[in-house]
Formats: C-alpha cells, structure tokens, sequence
C-alpha cells in the first residue's frame, strides 16, 4: 500500500494547522485557562519524552533483548518514583532561582564562569546525535508510504517545518519568567494523541490481526514465534543494569524533561503530579510494544522490526492504522526535536555566546537575546541535519541512540555530587567529565565515524555496529573513569568559598542563602544606575520594576535587608534571561557588598534572616522545624512584651522593633526596622540615642512630651556581645507616668491621713480650753447682773458650743476605720449621719459655694456603724459637690421602699458619660483631671455599704446632673426616741 504525495501532504497539513492552531489559540488566550493549565495537561506534556526511541527503538529492543525492552520504560520512570532523592533537590533550587536548564545547575552548584560553558558544549554534543535521530525517523517513516519521494527532501522539509514552529512559539520570550503556555499545550497534546494511537494500534494488533488474547497467546505458542523468540538475545546481569542507567540518567538530565518540567514550569504542584502521571503514561505505553511487535511478525512484515507500527498498517492494508502510526511516529519525532532544540538554544545562548558579549547602552538588549535564540534554534537544527546526512542510513535507530544515552550518563556524578558532597568542585567535575567524554569518544563515537568514513570512501557496507558488548563496555568504562577522577580530584583540591557556600544552599536539609550582607548601593535608584552600566538602562529598568512588584517594595525604599532582597531576586530573574553564570557575573560586578574593616562582607542582617525563614516554614522537618518552632515562640513573647524593646546595631541600625514600641512611639516597625536610628523623629532619636552613647545601663524618669502631656519614661539598656563596647544594643523602654502618678496619690492621702490624725489630736486638746471658757462665760451670765454682759456670755456659750461640735465631729470622723473589721449594730439616724457629714464639708473651702439642703427624714434608721456610713456620706456628697456648677445645690432625699431605706443624692452638675456610668464604682477609676482623684473613694463606698448589706448606683438626671442611688435596710423602732446621734452612735 502506498501514499500519494497529495495525501501525505494533506495528512501533515492538517495535523500541523491542529498542533499550531492550538499553540496559537493559548497563546491568544481563546481556550480556557482551566484546560490549558490543567495539570493533566502538563504531566502529559512530559511524554515528549518517548520520541523516536520509544516509538521505533523500543520496537529494536524488544527484538533484541526481549522483555528487557522495559528497562528503557523503568528506567525513565524510576526518576519520578524516587523524586525526592534528587529530582526535587534539583527542581528546589531551580524553581528557587529561576534555573532555567541544566547547566545553570551546574553553574549555580559550581560557581565559575566557564563551566556553564563546557557544559552546555558537552550537552549540545550529546543531544545532537539524538536529534538526528528524529530527523531521520521522521523521513524514512514517510519514505516507507511512498518510495518516490526522497529521504533527503523530506529530512529537509522536515527540519524547515519545526524550525518554523520552535521560533514562533518556542522563542516568543526572552526570560523564561515569561512562559510559552501554547508550546506546552500543544505538546501536551500531542502526547495524549500519541498515546491514544499507541493502544488504538496495539488493540488493532489483539482484536484484528490475532482475532482476540486467546488467539494471540496461542500464536505465541507457535513454531513461527518460538524461531522469533530464539533470535533474541539474553542481556547479562551487567549490561542490564547499564541500560537502566542509562535510561534513568537521559530521562533525569535531557534537557527536554528540564525544559517542560521546571523552565516552563513554575507550579511545584506539577512535580508532585509527575511522580504518579509520567510513570502512568510510560506503563500504558510499554503495554502497547508487544502486541504491535507481535502482530507485525504475525503479518510477516518486510520491514524491520523498528518500523513495527508502521509496517502493520501496510502490511495488513489498513489506512487508518498507517495513517495513525504514521501521525504518531510524527508526532514523537517532532516533540523531542522541538523541545530539545529550543532548550540547548538557551543553554548555548547563555553560556556559550553571552559570555563574550559587551554591553551596549544603544543597543536593545531583549531583542538582541530573541534573535540570537532564533538563529541558534535554526543553526542546532541545521547541525543535527548535517550531522543526520553523515550518518549512514544503514545504522539502525537504537544504534545512535546510544551514542547520547551513554554521554548522558556523563553528567550523573558531578550531579548527584553537587547535591549529596559538599567536597565537591568545580576541579573535579571539569576532570571527571574530561575523563568520561575522551572514553565515550574512543569506545563509542571515534569506531562509528571511522566505519563511516570507510565505508564511503571504498563503498563497502557498514561493518561496526552498536551492540551490546560496545555499549556496555562504554557506558562502564567511561561511568567508573568519570566518577574515580571526580572524586580524587575534589578531595586533593579545596572548593572556592563561593562553592561552600552554594554546596551549602544544595544539601537537602540546608536553607542557607548565599551572598548575604549589606549593599554599597542605598536606594532603589542607585540599583537601577548601577545595574544600566551593563545591561543598559532600559532593561536595568524593567528588572528593578519587575522586582519591586514581585517583592512589594516602592521606589522609595532604603531599608538595607529590603535592597539585598531585591539584588537576590533581580539575580534569580536575570538568570532566566542570561543563565546562572551571566546573571551573577552580572549582579556581582554592578551591586557588590559592603565591606567591614577586615575586608569581608558585612553579616547579614536579622531582619533579613528572618523574611528568609519565613519563606521556609513549611519545608521545615526533624529538628529543623522543632528549632524553628523554638525560634517563633521567643521570636512571639519578644513581640508580645508589654514593655517597649527595640535593638540596634553597631552600626545604629535598627534590628527590631516590638508592638508595644510601635504603641508608645506611634511608628509602625516596617517603616523604621532596618533603618538607622538618625530616621527616627527628633525626640525619639535623642532618647534612644543617648541611652546607646551612654555607660550607664539605665536611666529613670526621663521627660518626654507627647500629645500636648509631659510623660515620663524609664530606660533600660543591655549589650549583646562578649565585649561590651562592640555589640548589639537592647533597650527596653518602659512608660511609668501611670504609676508615677498613682505613687503621688498614695503620697498625698497619707499626708491627708497624716493631717487628720493631727486635727483629730489638737481638737481634742482644744476641747479642755473651750470647756474652761465655757465655764467661765456661764459664771460671767449667771454673776453679773448688767444687761450687756449677760449677753455677750449668752454669746460666748454659743460659740463654745458650735466649736465643740466641730471638735466633736473631727473626733469622730478621725476614729472612723480604727475599729474592728465587724461593722458595729448601733442605730444610725441617717438624716444626722448625713448633717455630720454636711458639716464636715462645710469646714472645707470651696470656691465654687455649693449648698447642701438634707430633705431626709428624722425617723429614718439602720443598723450598722454610724462612722462607716459618714465615710460614705462624706465620699459620695464630696463628689456631688465636685461635679456642681458654682453656687449649685446639692440635695439629698429619702423614702423607705419595700422595707428598705432608698436615699438619692441629686446633683446638677455636668453629669457623667452613659458609658461610664458602669464603671465609676471600679477602683482606680475617675473622670477627674490627672491629680485630683485617685478613683478609690466609691470603690471604698460600696465596700462599706455592701458590709451593711446595701447598695449604690447612678442614673443621668432627666435634663442634667447625676442621681446617685443608696439603699441601705430599713430599722423599725418606733418606740425609741433618739434625739440625735450624740446619745447613740457619735458620742
């Protein structure tokens, strides 16, 4: 069965406008970001994988080697299913620094400027066989659906074709921040389709050509496939566990597989969703091999076995299954060649040509990094073409194969040393590296070429050909000789600091930063002028807004552990623009550290450290998340402290700054921690900057004035270092006005008290004097027999008895509070209680000349102690009064109500808030200015009334004042007749 040019053209024409319609279509953002981001779309794009060797070599192998044609299948699988040994501390570090292929791995694990370079050119030669590979798979399928068109032209048509698509949708961007969402769809497509036409094909295989499984098993027993079965060829325990290696080591460093899974990738979801969707994806297609690969012998194909899918359609003249086969055999070449391709043209770009590149300010450096890309995704191409038309058609498929999978192998030991050795070193991996390509060179690629060049020059067919001893004698040789010299020559040579320090950041458990400290650049600006000097202006300028935004910061920032988050992420960014090498070349020369006196970069500094983890929380296991969580919880009572604490730096910066210091100063911590303490308001920089000059430790009671009030603050200082003259200061602020005026308070009522007991003590020695006057004025009334004396003694006795009732009423009030703690059972008039304590109040000045009118009745009384409850009078009639306007009234009436005696004392002054209403009896609390009370007297009141088991409150007056509200029980004894408290509780 044959194709017609038409029909070839036609098949192609529209597989191609689907693959490119639907890039485009993402691109344009016509299909929904649900499908095209969906992660069954992006695990499946990392079947691009299984190209040419999965399609047509895994066909060779089966013929081969038998059932070990699963090796190739295990092998790439077993990188996802033990991911966390190595794949996901490569991706850690790429995702965590924009790492945008392979070599900047190595560049990042290896700091040197050169071993990105060799790198790249060791990679571009391992791949470039490979690539040929798919180059000729793809012509000589086409070839086999129609004999006259020639391999060549197709190869050339072929390679034309992805060139096309690899530039418009593959080289859109030049930093891999921006990612090709329509290359990754389509590839993901693509493999669905590929797979999809793999089991059709293998079903074609069970169901048509056999007639069922039963069918099937039954040829299997058959003469014809036990000659089949003797043809192959047992695989020694060595060579078998060379070619697992090998497939694990194309399947872990391709550059294809890092291209779809971390440069196009910046969700860590996906590596996740890779560990169980890759090896699915390659199990159902390993499924599909035999039943196609038996089916094609069935048939007696004319073809050889690599060719199996497609040699069964022709063979049993099925349309559809050839036209499947071919689209997938189409679709296998074309991804791998795609995808490899733009990888290497990045990873040649930044390694291989950036490093000779100059700077220029006029020049546009973005549109300089997309061509350059496109010409060498065009020249890679042409390159594996030429190297395609070196390669004899009569080599088979797997045979140049493994030509790349046993350089890939190459790269294992620098890679897995680079994340598990911290010897390791840039000495040893360029020696061990050496010493494995010259190996792979002699053993492997020098006998091809050779053949080669004999068998075009005498005519005479090929002769060498990869077999098994070849490639296992290669792959074990060069693996052993590569890792023996990377090994000796790390440990007889010392890694750089710069290699300690990424060896450091590469160890599984590690979260240390590298490149730490402070900037001689001090501003945004400064950034951004200094970085132009190398990348020119216009994209320094579109790398520092991209890093603000990213980050959160503005333009005005100055905060110094702010621009070293910002040089670390410009540095993370370039790298997916000009590769880990450029980047930091880069970033090193234009925003160098700042040094100390010795000539080392100034420590990192807390702040910074702490963003740092904050980051990392979540990575955190074992005893590094059991210290972490240690760090937090001091990091939290720091924070809490209801005193003020700030620390600062040697060099007066500051390093934290606690909540209870953003409440006291007003100044919220983002704003000045990381600042020098000169940033500080006037006042507060004199403040702290004088206990940080200071010897002392400590200074009491300084003055500070703030809202319109003089506070006064107390300081303490405390040095962190072993020597007291070096180190970080912490000063503790602490607010002490509150209590400074509650200690002038308590002061001035024991003076008060103090004063009293004085009073009490001269009344009561004014009383003996007094009682001699009154003598002597009443013999004076009763001797004399002259009208004016009798009166002027009549006058005297009268004025002797008012002072004696004062004297009286001091002595009693002085007494109050000195009994026993029991209240006393006495009766109490309450109406003389209250004129006790009206006449108390009236020995005071006032200015403001308040009345006391007591409407209370005489025939009210209680039981209880009758000075106790004057205290109470005295307190709560003071308050009225204070709250009077001058010349007020206040009144006091009474009643009894249920048994209990209801007594209101009504002001007319300003009254008090609704709100406060509630809380007037609480200690401590007051409306009165700072000074004029300590807020302890009504407290002290409902003590005493609920001692006699009354109450108090207050309620707003309708239109003024304050109502305040005393109920005290009601004592009924109408047979005593008390004339006043002087014959009962008051003498």
């Amino acid at each position: 069965m044959t194709f017609s040019l038409a029909q070839l053209f036609t098949i192609s024409f529209i597989y191609l406008l689907t693959l490119f319609g639907s890039a485009y279509a993402t691109e344009k953002a016509w299909l929904p970001k649900s499908i095209t981001q969906h992660p069954f779309i992006r695990v499946a794009a990392l079947g691009v994988f299984a190209g040419a060797i999965a399609f047509f070599g895994a066909f060779t192998l089966i013929a081969q080697f038998g059932s070990n044609y699963l090796l190739y299948f295990f092998g790439s699988s077993a990188v996802f299913l033990l991911a966390p040994l190595l794949l996901f501390q490569i991706a850690r570090i790429s995702l965590a620094h924009k790492l945008g292929s392979l070599a900047d791995v190595f560049a990042f694990r290896y700091p040197s400027s050169w071993v990105g370079g060799v790198i790249s050119m060791l990679m571009l030669l391992s791949v470039l066989p490979l690539i040929a590979l798919q180059i000729h798979a793809a012509s000589i399928t086409v070839h086999l659906l129609n004999q006259d068109i020639s391999e060549d032209r197709l190869a050339i048509i072929f390679c034309i074709t992805m060139t096309v698509f690899a530039i418009l949708f593959g080289a859109r961007h030049a930093s891999t921040r921006d990612k090709h969402e329509g290359l990754v769809f389509a590839m993901g497509l693509e493999s669905i389709f590929k797979l999809l036409a793999f089991v059709a094909i293998a079903l074609y295989a069970v169901f048509s050509v056999f007639g069922g499984f039963a069918e099937m098993a039954t040829w299997l027993g058959s003469a014809e496939a036990n000659a089949m079965k003797s043809q192959i060829m047992d695989l020694n325990e060595g060579s078998s566990r060379s070619l697992l290696l090998m497939f694990f080591a194309a399947a872990l460093v391709m550059p294809h597989m890092f291209h779809l899974l971390l440069t196009e990738n910046d969700n860590e979801s996906l590596l996740s969703a890779s560990r169980w969707g890759f090896p699915l994806y390659m199990f159902v297609l390993s499924l599909c091999i035999p039943p196609i690969f038996w089916a094609a012998s069935y048939v007696a194909s004319p073809h050889s076995a690599e060719f199996s899918a497609v040699s069964l359609g022709l063979t049993s003249n099925s349309e559809i299954i050839t036209i499947l086969a071919f689209l997938a055999g189409f679709a296998a070449t074309s991804g791998v060649l795609i995808v490899v391709t733009l990888a290497m043209a990045s990873m040649s770009l930044h390694h291989m040509l950036l490093p000779f590149y100059r700077p220029n300010e006029d020049r546009d450096f973005v549109a300089l990094l997309l061509n350059m890309r496109r010409i060498l995704i065009a020249g890679i191409i042409l390159a594996a073409y030429g190297l395609y038309q070196y390669l004899d058609a009569e080599q088979s498929l797997m045979s140049i194969g493994f030509i790349t999978f046993v350089a890939t192998i190459q790269f294992l030991p620098g890679l897995i040393g680079g994340f598990y050795w911290r010897a390791a070193n840039r000495i040893g991996l360029m020696s061990g590296l050496a010493a494995g390509f010259i190996v792979w060179f002699l053993v492997l690629l020098l006998p091809l070429v050779g053949d080669i060049v004999s068998a075009s020059r005498f005519d005479t067919p090929l002769s060498f050909e990869l077999n098994q001893s070849v490639w296992h004698i290669a792959a074990l040789i060069s693996l052993v000789t590569n890792s023996v010299i990377f090994i000796v020559a790390s440990l007889f040579t010392s890694p750089t600091p710069d290699e300690l320090k990424a060896a450091e950041e590469c160890m599984s458990d590690s979260r240390v930063k590298p490149y730490q400290g402070v900037l001689v650049a001090r501003s945004v600006p400064e950034i951004r002028n200094k970085l132009g000097e190398m990348i020119g202006l216009a994209a320094a300028s579109q790398e520092v807004h991209a890093g603000l935004t990213e980050l959160g910061f503005n333009e005005e920032e100055r905060r110094a552990f702010a621009l070293t988050r910002m040089r670390n992420h410009m540095e993370s960014n370039l790298s997916s623009v000009v590769g880990q090498t450029i980047a930091h070349s880069i970033i090193t020369r234009a925003l160098p550290y700042q040094l100390d006196h010795s000539g080392t970069v100034v420590s990192e500094s807390v702040q910074s450290m702490e963003n740092r983890f904050e980051g990392y929380r979540s990575e955190l296991t074992g005893l590094a998340a059991e210290l972490d969580n240690l760090r937090r919880y001091h990091r939290q009572i720091l924070q809490d402290l209801p005193s003020a604490v700030c620390s600062i730096d040697q060099s007066d910066r500051v390093l934290t700054w606690n909540a209870a210091m953003e409440e006291l100063t007003n100044i919220p911590a983002p704003i000045i921690v990381d600042h020098n303490i000169a940033s500080l308001p006037t006042q507060w920089f004199k403040i702290i900057n004088e206990i940080a000059l200071t010897d002392s430790d400590q200074k009491i009671k300084l003055e500070f004035n703030t809202e319109g009030m003089t506070r006064l603050l107390s300081l303490h200082k405390s040095v962190i270092a072993t020597d007291n003259n070096n180190g970080d200061k912490v000063i503790v602020l602490e607010d002490i006005t509150d209590e400074q005026i509650l200690e002038q308070q308590l002061l001035h009522n024991q003076r008060l008290a103090s004063i009293g007991q004085l009073a009490a003590g001269v009344a009561h020695e004014i009383g003996n004097p007094i009682t001699g006057i009154a003598c002597l004025a009443q013999n004076l009334k009763i001797e004399t027999e002259q009208p004016e004396l009798h009166e002027l003694s009549e006058e005297i006795l009268n004025q002797t008895d008012r002072v004696s009732e004062i004297l009286k009423s001091l002595i009693n009030f002085a007494h109050s509070g000195s009994k026993s703690n029991k209240p006393q059972t006495t009766p109490v008039e309450l109406s003389q209680c209250i004129d006790e304590a009206i006449n108390l109040l009236n020995l005071a000045t006032n200015d403001k000349q308040i009345s006391f009118a007591n409407h209370l009745p005489h025939t009210l009384f209680t039981l209880g102690d009758g000075q106790r409850l004057l205290q109470v009078f005295i307190n709560v009639l003071s308050n009225a009064r204070d709250a009077s306007m001058a010349n007020g009234t206040v009144d006091v009436v009474g009643q009894i109500i249920d048994n209990h005696i209801r007594i209101e004392v009504i002001d007319k002054g300003h009254g008090i808030e609704a709100a406060n209403l509630s809380r007037m009896f609480d200690p401590f609390f007051t409306t009165k200015d700072p000074g004029q009370g300590t807020g302890l007297g009504l407290a002290i009141v409902t003590t005493i009334l609920q001692e006699h088991h009354g109450s108090i409150s207050a309620v707003s007056g309708p239109v003024q004042g304050t109502h305040v509200i005393i109920t005290l029980p009601h004592y009924d004894r109408p047979e005593l007749d008390l004339t006043s408290t002087s014959k009962t509780v008051f003498s």
